[in-house]
């Protein structure tokens, strides 16, 4: 079986994407949130793998009850969010997007972070969007910055990133040698790190963790960093309500992460914070179905 299948170079093409940032940009959200359902069509027609790795997701979310039996219709409701997402991500990135639009609740456990002056790691998911979190961080007094595994990243994203002047200056790339020095100066300058949790580079860091009755591989390397560094750690997911306006929530995971003395008892002490971390996952998921974005073989079932 072939595992991380999320490393693959990203779907879509040049083309359609500056097509649709253009119509975006100029003929308004309303238009050209007419084209998702063709763009959801087509993307559901033209990469089987999608539709089948949303099926298998709504039926793990149908045998925990929380959820009704799947069907093909949810499959594409759930590729529909994922299109609405796009079109969001375009306005996100160049400004357009109101800020009264976007609320936080647990704000003050970010406050309470800040005035620690240790650091802070902002702990998401692919649920919801990262994006409508860095808008309510530009505002922020103190540095955001995202740990992100860039090497197949698509011309989807190369042209909507394009939109944010400064997008990368603030992004540190996983995989490089420079990766984790980075991070540690930044968290010792009292900066923030994003980190988006549930996915992996690298098999040999991650654990089998139960999400949604059947273990998964959640990467140990973020809560290996709390507990190196010590810095809090913060769960926060900005989930798009019906009425088009995100709702940002912040949920404290750990003060500090205990460490252990030796690397198997250090890995057996996140073991509690990683399940946690999978529970607050479900609970999103049980919450808003349509929200997940792991388009991929996530519990290395095959597909």
């Amino acid at each position: 079986m072939q595992r991380n299948t999320w490393l693959r170079p990203e779907k879509g093409n040049s083309l359609s994407i500056r097509l649709l940032i253009w119509v975006a940009l100029n003929l308004g959200y309303r238009f050209t949130a007419l084209l998702r359902w063709p763009a959801t069509l087509y993307y559901a027609a033209a990469y089987p793998t999608v539709r089948r790795a949303s099926w298998h997701y709504l039926t793990h979310l149908h045998r925990a009850g929380k959820l009704r039996s799947p069907r093909w219709t949810m499959v594409l409701a759930h590729i529909h969010a994922y299109s609405t997402n796009v079109l969001d991500r375009i306005y996100l990135l160049s400004g357009r997007f109101p800020p009264q639009n976007i609320h936080i609740t647990g704000q003050d456990l970010l406050h309470e972070a800040l005035q620690q002056k240790t650091g802070c790691i902002i702990m998401g998911a692919h649920i919801g969007s990262f994006d409508a979190l860095r808008q309510f961080g530009l505002n922020a007094s103190v540095r955001f910055r995202m740990l992100m595994y860039r090497r197949f990243i698509g011309a989807a994203s190369r042209f909507i990133e394009a939109l944010a002047p400064g997008f990368h200056k603030d992004i540190i790339e996983l995989g490089e040698p420079h990766s984790m020095l980075t991070t540690l100066k930044a968290l010792q300058n009292g900066e923030f790190i994003g980190i988006l949790a549930d996915r992996a580079h690298d098999d040999g860091r991650s654990i089998p963790i139960n999400f949604l009755g059947q273990d998964a591989p959640i990467p140990a390397g973020p809560f290996h960093l709390a507990q190196l560094t010590g810095a809090p750690v913060i769960l926060v997911s900005a989930i798009r309500q019906k009425n088009g306006t995100y709702h940002i929530a912040c949920k404290r995971l750990a003060d500090t992460l205990p460490s252990g003395t030796e690397a198997a008892s250090a890995q057996t002490t996140l073991v509690p914070y990683m399940q946690a971390y999978a529970r607050w996952m479900e609970t999103l998921c049980q919450d808003h179905p349509y929200a997940w974005f792991n388009f991929f073989d996530f519990w290395e079932e095959g597909l």
